[in-house]
């Protein structure tokens, strides 16, 4: 990748081409198209003017249209990102001199997730120009976390070798500032480098993750147990990290493998490393709540629904009425029902799980 200077005028048509692509996110603009329809058949019921009926038609056309753009943007950046090198404006800390080195980017396995829309955010101020270029990124050898023992995926997921490491840099703070040049850089709308980044010798990620984040205000739980991985290598906090990745909110997952919720003090604790005392009656299961989740899905369920505590609360209460075996022979028999999205809606609150399971037992 050819790292371009240009001036003034050039980075300013560049922010008007970018601003013209990137209009926000997919999923709120979806949203916003959707009340907007709403308003106008409400108008056009109300037989409304025609000229506020008009208006009305051009907010629509013009939240389709954005949306549309967005759509457009989303899928060439996720078809084409992690196949170009970013540039990167590397600080040497002792002589403030900068050097440019062009990588491709990497995450290191279990560090917090990256959200879509603080990633569209700095798309948005990346795109305007209105980036600060004096905030740090922090990043470190891929080669040398794979050979400290670490999985390194590629910005799409996919786990690195150690031949191929020599190509990435790992981003340990500003995955999501990095995520929006990878995206931009994948569309052709950016191609200057990547400012301000600094090169770490890092022996502990874990530990080092919590101490550059203010834990407790700027991590949510979720990050807390995703990290919690990598500081406490136990193994109920790698599957739970694996769910939550996946879609999964952190109380069902610790439901679904323990049958108990950790306190925020517990997670602290698996985060510093130290051995937590799990809560009175839970029990670490990995297999049978792996068996649970295969199950579910099966059964046309999507991790939309699992997710929803009650599924796994009335599962356990119905293993805990009737037996283990029984329980596990209803979930089988659920797929037999052939529910939709639309069946699983309607489970709504605890116990009507309990009345499907008992449905499926009689199929």
């Amino acid at each position: 990748m050819k790292t371009l200077n240009i001036n003034a005028a050039e980075m300013t048509n560049n922010s008007v081409e970018s601003n013209n692509v990137v209009m926000g996110n997919v999923e709120e603009l979806t949203k916003v198209l959707k009340q907007e329809e709403k308003e106008l058949q409400r108008l056009i019921k109300r037989n409304a003017n025609e000229a506020v009926i008009a208006a009305q038609q051009n907010v629509v056309d013009s939240a389709k249209a954005k949306l549309e753009q967005a759509q457009e943007f989303e899928n060439e950046s996720n078809e084409n990102i992690g196949n170009d090198f970013l540039t990167f404006s590397i600080v040497n800390e002792e002589t403030g001199a900068r050097t440019e080195q062009q990588k491709k980017i990497a995450f290191v396995k279990h560090n917090r997730p990256v959200n879509s829309k603080k990633v569209d955010g700095f798309i948005a101020l990346i795109a305007a120009n209105k980036y600060e270029k004096a905030f740090p990124i922090i990043v470190v050898e891929a080669t040398k976390l794979i050979e400290a023992g670490y999985t390194v995926t590629g910005i799409k997921g996919r786990e690195l070798t150690k031949e191929e490491a020599a190509d990435y840099l790992v981003i340990l703070d500003g995955q999501h500032r990095c995520t929006a040049f990878a995206k931009l850089v994948a569309t052709g709308k950016y191609t200057e480098t990547i400012p301000n980044v600094y090169m770490r010798d890092v022996e502990n990620v874990g530990e080092y993750l919590v101490d550059i984040n203010n834990v407790g205000s700027s991590w949510d739980k979720k990050d807390r147990l995703v990290v919690a991985s990598l500081t406490s290598n136990d193994e109920l906090f790698q599957n739970v990290a694996e769910l939550l990745n996946e879609g999964f909110n952190p109380s069902t997952a610790m439901l679904i493998y323990t049958g108990k919720s950790l306190s925020d003090k517990q997670v602290n604790k698996a985060l510093k490393g130290e051995e937590i005392a799990l809560p009175k009656g839970a029990e670490i299961n990995i297999e049978r709540g792996n068996k649970f989740i295969y199950l579910c899905k099966a059964a046309n369920m999507s991790v939309s629904f699992i997710t929803k505590r009650y599924f796994i609360k009335d599962f356990n209460s119905y293993a805990k009425s009737t037996s283990e075996e029984q329980a596990f022979e209803a979930l089988n028999k659920l797929k037999k029902l052939n529910y939709t999205e639309k069946d699983w809606k309607e489970v709504k609150e605890e116990n009507d799980f309990i009345e499907i399971l008992k449905e499926a037992m009689e199929a």
